[in-house]
């Protein structure tokens, strides 16, 4: 009995993904106007063309809607935050969810796995760095505070391995491994 060689293990919901004009056209327009989900059934809007405002939502094509919902379920487009609309000029009675496209810095496909390294330049204080991203990581009383490469604080955390898993997360990544250099140790006065 011949056994057949192992196919190449797709990314999850990779095979969903249409090569063609439409999926194209749907993550450019992701970008501007933009997408919104309205309703339990998640219905496929746009955004008000020329802007990103959503006080206008507009339907969309079903081969749009079916594409963007596509995309969602491969990851390439992530849901967003929730914001209020109107639908032909009446307001709607629950937030629409906006449809953002997935981050992948440095050409990090969004799940995949990363390695991330902590320099604790002192005492309660680490400078994260990854190919795809960096940030730091500060004492707080108890805690960590995580915060991106512009000072945003995203959360907090355990330790400074736990931050720096928060931190590759927020950036649609997997932290396969995590050094921590104690540099403070090595350089003290």
């Amino acid at each position: 009995m011949s056994r057949l060689p192992k196919q190449r293990r797709e990314v999850d919901g990779q095979a969903l993904l249409f090569d063609d004009d439409t999926t194209d056209r749907v993550l450019r327009d992701a970008h501007d106007p933009g997408y919104l989900l309205l309703g339990v059934s998640e219905a496929v809007h746009t955004r008000h063309i020329g802007t990103r405002a959503a006080e206008h939502a507009i339907p969309v094509r079903p081969d749009v809607a079916t594409t963007v919902h596509q995309l969602i379920a491969a990851g390439r487009l992530v849901h967003g935050s929730r914001i209020s609309v109107t639908v032909d000029g009446r307001p709607e009675p629950e937030p629409a969810v906006t449809v953002d496209v997935a981050r992948s810095a440095a050409g990090q496909q969004p799940g995949e796995s990363v390695r991330v390294f902590v320099d604790v330049v002192r005492p309660g204080h680490g400078l994260v760095t990854a190919d795809a991203f960096s940030g730091q990581i500060v004492r707080d009383g108890g805690a960590y505070l995580v915060e991106t490469d512009t000072g945003q604080v995203i959360g907090r955390a355990r330790s400074f391995r736990a931050g720096a898993e928060r931190l590759a997360r927020h950036h649609g990544l997997r932290a396969d491994s995590v050094e921590i250099d104690h540099e403070h140790r090595d350089y003290a006065r």
